[in-house]
């Protein structure tokens, strides 16, 4: 049995540090400054549901529903990405049709407070 879980763990590690050097290359840059992006955090108007919703954009392994921390590969993470205040984004989830209005944003660059720093001034601050 211990040998198994200790398999287990190893194997998991090894995920683990695949996915860690993936993330290790996501450039900046590349991430919108006037779009919802990943880090972002997104203030919605849920017509759905009549109630004002806050999101953080994240990825997979952070997210948590309860606490707003939403995927970007989820289908709610996916519908607001690219999406500018004011934006209606039209999401179907498996509990039906939502629609959410960008009410508010704040991106990755806005929370790192940078203005005109370099890519790499704000990797080392996050």
């Amino acid at each position: 049995m211990a040998k198994q879980r200790q398999d287990f763990v190893n194997a998991r590690l090894g995920q683990l540090k695949k996915r860690m050097a993936e993330l290790s290359l996501v450039n900046l840059a590349n991430i919108p400054r006037d779009r919802a992006g990943f880090g972002s955090t997104v203030v919605v108007y849920d017509s759905t549901k009549d109630e004002e919703i806050v999101y953080r954009l994240v990825t997979s392994e952070e997210s948590d529903v309860t606490k707003g921390l939403i995927s970007t590969t989820s289908p709610i993470g996916r519908g607001l990405v690219g999406k500018r205040v004011g934006d209606v984004a039209a999401i179907v989830t498996p509990n039906g049709k939502r629609e959410l209005e960008v009410l508010k944003l704040t991106t990755i660059h806005d929370e790192a407070g940078e203005d005109n720093e370099t890519p790499a001034a704000t990797q080392s601050s996050n």
